[in-house]
């Protein structure tokens, strides 16, 4: 008889810094995107963001979602709402690449081979904004 064992392994967390206006302590959140969140990120935006080829259909409307999605297991106070209120759009494009990193690991290091070989490739979730 054969035995397998699988471990779970601990996914993956991106901690999102937020400077308080007010001057207090600045408040940090952890992003993390397993399963829950990405059913939560799919059932608002209708994408499937397993798909390679659906991170280039996220407009900039639909992007505060994956934010919110990816802060629902350790922040599930925090609601979508707040997410828009507080996400800066300038921040969107690092912030996009690193979430697309979190779920797909080893793709940094694919694309920067590409790119020292001189290809260009879009990534994250704003490659084409809209």
């Amino acid at each position: 008889m054969i035995s397998k064992e699988l471990k779970n392994a601990v996914i993956d967390h991106y901690t999102l810094v937020l400077d308080a206006e007010d001057g207090s302590e600045p408040r940090k959140l952890k992003l993390t995107y397993g399963y829950g969140a990405l059913a939560r990120i799919e059932e608002a935006t209708g994408l499937d963001l397993k798909k390679l080829d659906d991170w280039g259909k996220i407009s900039s409307g639909k992007f505060p979602a994956i934010v919110w999605g990816g802060l629902t297991k350790f922040h599930p106070e925090i609601s979508l709402d707040e997410v828009i209120d507080f996400l800066n759009p300038a921040a969107q494009r690092m912030l996009s690449d690193e979430i697309f990193y979190l779920m797909f690991p080893g793709m940094r290091e694919l694309i920067e081979k590409q790119k020292a070989a001189g290809a260009t490739a879009p990534t994250g979730a704003t490659a084409d904004p809209n």
